[in-house]
Parts: C-alpha cells; structure tokens; sequence
C-alpha cells in the first residue's frame, strides 16, 4: 500500500461510489419490499460488510481511499442535509434495532469503523485477514440471526438471548468465510482444516458472549487475532 497523490485511479473512485450508495439503497430497497425491520438491518449489514470484506483486494493507493471517502462524506452530508431525501437520518432510523436509540446506532458505527480501519492498517499486506474478519460478520453473525431469530427454539443466555440453532449459524457462516478469504488468497491446505474449525468456534463463543452491537467489533476483531497468530506466527 502506498500514498502517492500523484496517481489518482478515478476508475476506482467512481465504482466505488456507485458500489457504496447501491450498498447503502438497499436498505430503501428492503423495505419497499415490506420486510420486517429486523430484516431490513441484517440484510443491509450483510450486504456491507461484504463487499467491505473483498474491498482490499481492489485499491493499492491509500490515496484512492481518502478521496473516495471524502467525495463519500460530501454527498452524503448533501443528500441529509435536503429535508426531502434526509438520507442518513432515515438510513440511521431504517437500521437502528429494536429497542435501541439513534446514537446507539451512531456509536456501533463509529466503533465498527475504527475497527475497519484498524484491522485494514494492521494487515495491509494480509489482505485474507481483513477479508476472513469481516465476512465472518456478514455470513457468521448474519447467519447466525437470519437462522436463529425465526427458527432457533434452544434459547439460552448469556448477556443477550441467543439460541443453539443461530449459534450453529455463527459458526457454519464463519468457518465458510475463513475458507472464502483462504481461497481467494489460494492458502488452502490439507493441514489447516483445523485451525478454521479453532477460529470458527472461537467467533461464535465470543458472539454469544457479547452484549447488543459490540459483535459488529469483537467478532472481526477475534477472527483477525487469530487468523494472523495460527496462519502467520504459528505456520
């Protein structure tokens, strides 16, 4: 990853515009389909944390990100501040949970994008981290609601209700995702079977563990961990 303000790929910035305010009208999207709210939010945060898992493997100018960013925050503070559109205050009430406020909302994403940033700046050249981290949140925790809110019947709780069936979710979607980042980065190996099943397990204890919106940092932030101590430093 370089810094070079020289060399601006206006190709990238523009896709990834498109690809960022597509994301985000998804969230319109579902709930012009009259999904219920709680499908709207998971929905929508499956569909971002995706495309944010294979974002690294499409930019190699740290500059191309800043500007991206900032065109990012002009627009959308244009598009909240026109009282039609409105747009990130409606974005923040469409995908606020049951039961928690709007700054609620504001704070798990503030601390989810630290964690981006973070787990992104920590792993710049193990891109299979970073993308194994936060599919983990897509397809783990995403699965793990989709799965277990409408059809978990085993409830048990910790600091949240959860049940066995989402939890089985969990660790099926995260041990999918880690096998994804292995493959896009062509590190699959007879001998490493065991050290997805370590890291799945591990997501999915500490998934049940966690209490409202801290998985969206947890989650990646443990998936991370131990991607890098089992695939770097214990090789």
């Amino acid at each position: 990853m370089i810094f070079d303000p020289t060399q601006l790929n206006w190709v990238f910035v523009v896709v990834s515009l498109i690809v960022v305010f597509l994301t985000l009208g998804s969230v319109y999207l579902f709930a012009y389909l009259n999904y219920e709210r709680w499908q709207v939010r998971k929905l929508s945060h499956m569909i971002l944390h995706t495309v944010l898992a294979f974002f690294p493997y499409f930019v190699d100018n740290l500059f191309d990100i800043i500007i991206t960013l900032s065109i990012t925050l002009v627009l959308l503070l244009v598009l909240s501040i026109i009282p039609q559109i409105q747009f990130i205050p409606k974005i923040i009430e469409k995908c606020t949970r049951e039961g928690d406020s709007n700054m609620q909302m504001v704070i798990n994403s503030t601390l989810t994008s630290i964690a981006v940033l973070l787990i992104y700046v920590l792993n710049l050249d193990r891109p299979y981290v970073f993308t194994a981290a936060f599919l983990s949140v897509s397809l783990g925790d995403g699965l793990g609601e989709m799965i277990g809110r409408p059809y978990g019947k085993i409830k048990y709780r910790i600091f949240e209700e959860r049940s066995l069936e989402g939890s089985i979710a969990v660790f099926v979607g995260t041990a999918v995702s880690i096998f994804v980042a292995l493959a896009v980065n062509k590190m699959l190996a007879v001998d490493i079977w065991w050290k997805i099943i370590v890291i799945a397990l591990l997501g999915t204890i500490v998934e049940a563990c966690n209490y409202r919106f801290l998985d969206n940092v947890t989650v990646p932030a443990i998936v991370a961990l131990m991607m890098y101590v089992l695939f770097e430093l214990l090789l």
